[in-house]
């Protein structure tokens, strides 16, 4: 006996408040099963679709009590939710973490509850694709990235069915992911180095945000920009992490509290290591107590982007403030330095420290080999093109680092005074007539007065007696303004 039923519930009328009997919309198929047993389960809303589903159970009941059926065809009758329990404890027994399975379950179902999937057989890829693509046009926070992130996960899901003999085929393998370059919704950005100067002097200085005071967020934005740790590899570094005495100083990360579950040791840069020590003085950790406290006593994390917007958002301020003129002031207020966002929508939140870090060390090194090695990542090319940032400036230094272009043999004879301003073999600038022209009378600045850098000095104003940084990216001391390592004008 098989039939095709519509259940019938009682609810609350609006507007009398009265019980009244409904029933539900979608169909639910009824049969006696090879156990000869009663089954009532729901199918769909469509009632020749519905038909023909129930028509499938009955064929499978049929071949059970045969003796017939495959592990696949029980499996089909198993309710989606039961499945992705078992895959969620697949996924710890193999070593990940609690948050990571969490974090793929619950992409999963709400992926399946969307596109109204309930058993192994009405896993769809069009109805995916559509899903996905509704909410990539629909919700601001939803990017091509996390759309990717959800098809991954659906498909390894699947993946992991068809190995374990819960579904013969995978109905997801062919999707692709799509290139999230044409759809980047929080993009980020590096810091300069007078920024990072200027963040790190309004944090040292600053109030309490977030449980952490200025000088606890001044040292953890350091660290995260010359080890390249992000917020939670940082939240679980300990004493014992640091080994100061080593050749060169290392701070070592666990594999259980890496993202890529690996033991990563990272050198740390001697400036850094003198501040970390001088700043630990001040701290009282337990033995093997954490270094940062990063997470709440509930166990929620610290906004660590609200530290960094607050702290930019002051030393923005003070810069302003430091304009000798109004017309200087009305230009500082208008650019984007110290910006939380820039003009081009980037970030600088504070995973950005982590892109800071990795820029710096691509700047510093002909090798991406050694930036990917100390940034940790698997691919060279999501070190080199995501995390990695020339600025405007530095393109245009490298375009003037290119030899000048052939003369244009008096072609155009309007260009002949231009032309003559350069003299091609030795690059001195020169008058016309052929005589040498001094440097102030062209750029307003003479030979002593040139920018240090152009020298190949260090762009560092030193004052007498004082100590010489390393020279760089360098972190500013803690303490008063003049024992920063820069002077801030």
């Amino acid at each position: 006996m098989a039939s095709l039923i519509k259940r019938t519930y009682t609810a609350v009328d609006k507007r009398t408040g009265k019980r009244v009997k409904k029933t539900a919309k979608k169909w639910y198929g009824q049969f006696i099963d090879e156990h000869g047993l009663l089954q009532r389960v729901p199918l769909c809303t469509d009632k020749s679709a519905a038909q023909s589903l129930l028509n499938e159970l009955v064929r499978k009941a049929e071949r059970r009590k045969a003796g017939l059926t495959t592990k696949e065809d029980d499996h089909a009758l198993t309710r989606l939710t039961d499945h992705l329990k078992a895959y969620r404890q697949y996924l710890l027994d193999k070593g990940d973490t609690e948050a990571h399975a969490a974090q793929i379950h619950r992409r999963i179902e709400r992926l399946f509850t969307g596109c109204d999937f309930h058993r192994i057989p009405h896993i769809d890829a069009g109805k995916i694709l559509n899903w996905l693509a509704n909410e990539r046009a629909t919700r601001k926070r939803f990017s091509i990235r996390t759309s990717n992130f959800h098809q991954d996960a659906a498909k390894s899901f699947c993946k992991w069915l068809v190995t374990n003999h819960r579904m013969s085929s995978n109905p997801l393998s062919h999707l692709r992911r799509l290139n999230v370059e044409t759809d980047i919704r929080h993009e980020r950005r590096a810091l300069t180095k007078e920024e990072f100067d200027r963040l790190i002097l309004a944090a040292d200085t600053g109030e309490s945000i977030e449980g952490l005071s200025g000088p606890d967020r001044a040292m953890l934005y350091i660290l995260a920009a010359w080890t390249g740790y992000r917020r939670k590899e940082l939240g679980s570094l300990t004493d014992a992490s640091f080994d100061l005495q080593s050749v060169p100083p290392t701070v070592t990360m666990e594999a259980r509290n890496s993202k890529r579950r690996k033991k990563d040791r990272v050198p740390l840069h001697p400036a850094v290591v003198t501040l970390f020590q001088a700043w630990r003085l001040t701290k009282q950790i337990e033995p093997g107590g954490k270094v940062f406290e990063l997470f709440t006593p509930s166990g929620y994390p610290r906004k660590t982007a609200k530290m960094m917007q607050r702290d930019l958002a002051v030393a923005r301020s003070a810069w302003i403030d430091e304009a000798e003129t109004d017309k200087e002031r009305n230009e500082r207020k208008e650019s984007d330095f110290l910006g939380y966002q820039d003009a081009d929508g980037a970030f600088a939140d504070f995973h950005s420290n982590r892109h800071t870090f990795v820029t710096n060390l691509a700047m510093s090194t002909d090798n991406p080999k050694i930036a990917q090695t100390l940034a940790r990542h698997s691919d060279v090319n999501l070190t080199m093109n995501v995390y990695s940032h020339v600025a405007a400036k530095d393109q245009a230094e490298a375009v003037g680092r290119l030899a000048a272009p052939p003369s244009m043999g008096g072609s155009d004879k309007n260009l002949a005074p231009i032309l003559a301003l350069t003299d091609d073999s030795t690059g001195q600038n020169v008058s016309p007539d052929g005589t040498a022209v001094p440097a102030e009378s062209i750029d307003g600045e003479s030979e002593n007065n040139a920018n240090p850098k152009e020298k190949g000095t260090n762009c560092h104003q030193m004052t007498p007696g004082a100590s010489v940084h390393p020279t760089g990216f360098e972190p500013v001391t803690f303490g008063s303004v003049d024992r920063c390592s820069i002077q801030l004008s």
